[in-house]
């Protein structure tokens, strides 16, 4: 049986991902990098905005 993993599903397993691995290192995201990672998720906005905003964020664009 295969089971297609929907676009909402796929980005929001990104993220848990992504801030599980922040965890393990000992740090963990503003609530900011948050909302803007679950506005991904909701596809508000495309991981290029998201990855925008968290550099601009952090000083790093």
């Amino acid at each position: 049986m295969t089971v297609e993993i929907t676009e909402i599903e796929r980005r929001k397993r990104a993220i848990e991902d992504a801030r599980r691995s922040s965890e393990l290192e000992g740090s963990r995201s503003t609530e900011a990098t948050r909302s803007d990672q679950d506005a991904y998720v909701r596809g508000e906005i495309d991981i290029e905005q998201l990855g925008r905003r968290v550099r601009s964020r952090y000083g790093l664009s």
